[in-house]
């Protein structure tokens, strides 16, 4: 009797802990209010100048697409063209996305 109970208590803490997955996205397409690109794997083929290092802090809930508005803003703010080598991460549980701001140069 013991052992049953301690396979279904085992049982229902596995699954509480293992059934629960979100997915979410981003797009990483040019807004059409923003003329800020953004760039992950790739890197733009005009030539380019880094601005600064950037980086959208989040809180708990935030979503990846609210972290890249984040970077378009800092982006805008700096006259920069594009956002490249962006990179999502976390520090303790706060999401946190980052990137190089860059300006296009003839």
């Amino acid at each position: 009797m013991k052992s049953k109970f301690v396979v279904t208590l085992a049982l229902v803490f596995g699954l509480s802990f293992t059934s629960c997955v979100s997915t979410r996205h981003a797009s990483l397409k040019k807004d059409s209010n923003s003329s800020v690109e953004l760039y992950m794997s790739s890197v733009p083929t005009k030539n380019y100048v880094e601005i600064a290092y950037i980086q959208a802090d989040g809180a708990v809930f935030h979503t990846p697409q609210k972290l890249l508005n984040g970077l378009v803003k800092k982006a805008t703010e700096l006259n920069a063209d594009a956002v490249i080598q962006i990179k999502y991460d976390f520090q303790f549980w706060y999401p946190v996305a980052s990137g190089v701001a860059i300006k296009y140069v003839d």
